[in-house]
């Protein structure tokens, strides 16, 4: 059984813009009408072949039409079982076809195998199109090519026998190549397209593909040379009339010629809102309002504004054309001053954007709120819109360079898959030297990092040593000269008992303080002794032992513990700076009581030491009693010492450390 309605099939699914406009003027027809008719012949073969041509006819995009025809065939008696199993699959097919890709390749697969065993050419050729347009719209472009590249060559070998056009095949694989951004071979499929056809709307709607192919490798005089010719065309659909003038405009608009391309959308624009074309229409009105905006005519953009809003309310609309429409209207009423206005439509693209995850349409909606609020004064809006406009551009770019990529490997292996295997040979060449690379900077990296952990270790227990040779000469060599000193002192003065004990007594206290002095370092430097409280309860010891001993009364404001770790150098520094202060205090301060506050406040710590001794004059004694010597510890560890002091006021140390 060869079915006559082979070529409109291929049609339907190539040239869809024609056909969505030839079904609005398709006589309708209701499946019981059908079936009346149908029930008036007495071939069972010639039943199935006219339910099949009905239902490609009248109800391809009817799925639930095609599951009642499909139940239909399957109740025929005297159809052989393979063929009646083979054009219900096909039917099933084309009823999944808009729904699911996976079912309607399932279908088709299961159709096309028995439908070329029966030789029905003309059916198998139709179902291996349908496979191969839902391998595309599953991304695997690569089982799609093969496909049709399998029905060209099976059609080359049957051409006496086959109705189905060829050209199609070379079509839609133009149309898979300019998916996969390969725009040369789109270029060479079109024009293979060209050789076989003769029919105007089918080779304008062609020429404006392969214009467009042009446009897209950058040869826009040889796009507008291409496409021009349809121009002269009279009788072309007004659909494919439309796409020729809407497609030109954007070449024009692309070389600059901004006044052509707004004569040529205006024409397109004419032309679809006279014949009410469904898809397209309303993108002309958004495209054509865009121009007259670009030119300042802001008087047309708003007539088209007028349209756009006073136009009847239709049942469906795509979400693609309600954001673009948005966006415009915002531009719109930028453009006329009424920026409240212009940011309520922007607002609507967006959250259309949002819910129908179409963000990337969006294009500079944020950079336009941001102007609008910039207009209106408020600046903080206007720097919010504008990062949010960078963040948007960055991630539509993002998921451009993405699929981008993605494509570009489809197209190396769409082009040549042996070229393609070499290059990935190259490549997994390129991996392993690269991983070697890696590995071998890893090692570097590591063994740099190591020598620098090391280094800098070196370098601070170097500076540890430094600094204990320092605390011994600052600290002890003064006390072991005075004890060496005053031993020589008691051998010169032995025969005055009284002297030579006077220096004897100095000698000892002299070494109990050197003795004090060398615990002190070695408590500094104990890793041991790293911990707020071990420090805070010598701190209070320490006090507590030289105030009590002077009877001074003493008070301590301290937290049980810090949030930070105490490390050697603070510790140590810290330790000195409050020991000395306290030294002082007992020793010429002349205090009956003193304060003690130590705490965290923040990324700070603060030490504040106060007496209410007999203070002394600051201007007169600048230095001495270890000021400097606690000024220079303050500084060592990031902090900032403040000394007050007054004659009969009292002597006040207030410390401050940076954590950071």
């Amino acid at each position: 059984m060869k079915l006559k309605v082979s070529s409109f099939f291929a049609a339907v699914l190539f040239l869809l813009p024609v056909l969505i406009f030839a079904q609005q003027r398709t006589p309708s027809i209701s499946l019981h009408e059908i079936k009346k008719e149908i029930e008036q012949l007495e071939s069972q073969d010639d039943k199935l072949r006219t339910y099949i041509e009905m239902s490609n006819r009248y109800f391809r995009n009817a799925p639930d039409s095609l599951l009642v025809i499909a139940d239909e065939i399957n109740g025929l008696e005297g159809v052989e079982g393979e063929k009646k199993e083979a054009f219900i699959s096909f039917l099933n097919a084309n009823a999944y076809r808009l729904m699911n890709a996976d079912s309607a390749i399932f279908y088709a697969s299961k159709a096309s195998g028995i439908l070329r065993e029966l030789k029905e050419h003309d059916s198998y050729l139709m179902m291996e199109n349908l496979q191969a347009m839902q391998y595309a719209r599953k991304d695997q472009y690569l089982e799609a090519e093969s496909l049709y590249l399998d029905a060209i060559s099976y059609r080359s070998e049957l051409e006496d026998q086959i109705e189905y056009p060829v050209q199609f095949f070379y079509g839609n694989l133009g149309n898979l190549y300019v998916t996969v951004g390969a725009h040369d071979l789109a270029i060479e499929m079109f024009e293979k397209f060209l050789e076989y056809e003769d029919s105007p709307p089918n080779r304008c709607n062609i020429l404006s593909k392969l214009a467009n192919s042009f446009m897209e490798l950058d040869n826009m005089d040889k796009a507008i040379s291409t496409l021009s010719p349809c121009l002269e065309y009279e009788n072309l659909p007004p659909p494919i009339k439309a796409i020729v003038r809407s497609n030109l405009s954007t070449m024009y608009k692309q070389k600059n010629d901004i006044d052509r391309a707004t004569q040529l959308m205006e024409e397109a624009t004419a032309i679809s809102s006279r014949y009410r074309i469904p898809n397209i229409g309303n993108g002309h009105l958004y495209r054509l309002g865009d121009l007259y905006l670009e030119q300042g005519m802001v008087a047309k953009a708003d007539s088209v504004g007028n349209i756009i809003n006073t136009a009847p309310p239709t049942a469906f609309s795509r979400p693609n054309e309600d954001i673009v429409k948005h966006e415009f209207l915002s531009r719109l009423h930028f453009a006329k001053g009424d920026y409240e206005k212009s940011l309520e439509y922007s607002d609507r693209a967006i959250e259309l954007a949002n819910t129908h995850n179409l963000f990337q349409m969006m294009r500079n909606v944020y950079a336009l709120k941001a102007e609008a609020y910039e207009e209106m004064g408020d600046l903080n809006n206007a720097l919010v819109n504008e990062r949010l406009q960078r963040k948007h551009e960055k991630e539509v770019n993002d998921r451009r360079k993405e699929r981008n990529d993605a494509m570009l490997s489809v197209r190396y292996q769409l082009q040549n898959k042996e070229a393609q295997l070499m290059d990935a040979n190259l490549e997994i060449e390129n991996i392993r030297l690269r991983n070697m690379l890696i590995i071998v900077g890893l090692i570097l990296i590591t063994g740099y990092i190591f020598y620098r952990y090391r280094l800098y270790y070196l370098l601070k227990e170097e500076k540890t040593r430094n600094q204990i040779a320092r605390d011994l000469h600052d600290d002890l060599s003064g006390t072991l000269s005075s004890i060496s000193f005053f031993s020589e002192a008691a051998h010169r003065v032995n025969k005055d008992r009284g002297d030579s004990e006077r220096f004897l007594n100095i000698i000892t206290k002299s070494a109990v303080e050197a003795k004090e002095k060398i615990n002190d370092i070695i408590w500094a430097i104990d890793p041991s002794k790293d911990d707020w409280s071990v420090f805070l309860k010598k701190c209070k010891r320490f006090a507590a032992d030289v105030l009590d001993s002077n009877d001074i009364e003493y008070s301590f404001d301290m937290d049980d513990d810090f949030s930070f770790p105490v490390e050697l150098q603070f510790r140590q520094n810290l330790w000195l700076i409050y020991k000395e202060c306290i030294t002082n205090l007992s020793k010429h301060a002349q205090a009956t009581k003193v304060e003690i506050c130590l705490r965290e406040k923040g990324d700070h710590v603060f030490l504040s030491i106060s007496d209410n001794g007999s203070g002394f004059d600051q201007e007169s004694l600048k230095s001495g009693n270890g000021i400097d010597n606690i000024r220079y510890r303050a500084e060592q560890i990031q902090g900032t010492a403040n000394l007050k002091s007054a004659p009969g006021e009292g002597t006040k140390w207030t410390f401050t450390f940076s954590l950071s």
